[in-house]
């Protein structure tokens, strides 16, 4: 009896591990990221944790940049009052409970390149938390309009002399799952 119960528990094991999913390699995770993350433009009305969004601006703030001269200042706003002021201005983040904005140095050659690294980061890290975000360009040109609501912004943000905002990033938990778009391929060829 003993043995027909042992048996029977290995058996049990057996197909139960058998059927467990595998764990996916980093690279799957990562590549899953990649392509499953979409142009977000409705949020939901909820709070972004600030753990997550340490995490995610620690994860922006870890790209590659020329000689790491890391060209950029970051702005994370949620407050109420602020993204008003913006929306205002013609900056539309699809109402989403954070804007990210993003300056960079503009006596650096590479600043707008490595800012895009870092707004890439920022983007990838949010969808891993299964967050939405889009790139506006549209922001930074509210914001660098040369009219006093603009103005007041901009001291607001208080990026540093020499700084120019450069691009916005909306972020926020989803409340659309849109379909990838086709790519394309001929744009990409391979010199062996």
């Amino acid at each position: 009896m003993k043995k027909t119960c042992y048996l029977s528990m290995i058996l049990v094991a057996t197909i139960f591990l058998s059927c467990a999913e595998k764990p996916q390699s980093t690279s799957d995770v990562v590549n899953k990221t990649i392509l499953s993350r979409r142009s977000i433009r409705k949020y939901k009305n909820l709070k972004v944790s600030k753990e997550m969004l340490d995490v995610i601006i620690k994860s922006g703030i870890n790209a590659p940049s020329a000689k790491n001269n890391q060209p950029w200042e970051v702005r994370v706003i949620s407050t109420p009052g602020l993204l008003e002021k913006i929306k205002a201005t013609g900056g539309n983040f699809y109402d989403a409970p954070v804007l990210i904005v993003i300056a960079n140095d503009t006596a650096n050659p590479y600043g707008e390149f490595d800012c895009g690294l870092l707004s890439q980061n920022i983007m990838l890290s949010a969808e891993s938390f299964n967050l939405g975000t889009c790139a506006l360009g549209g922001v930074a040109r509210a914001i660098n309009n040369n009219t006093a609501d603009a103005e007041a912004i901009r001291a607001e943000l208080g990026f540093s002399p020499g700084y120019k905002t450069i691009l916005g990033i909306a972020l926020g938990h989803k409340d659309e799952f849109p379909e990838a778009k086709s790519r394309d391929t001929s744009k990409v060829k391979f010199i062996d």
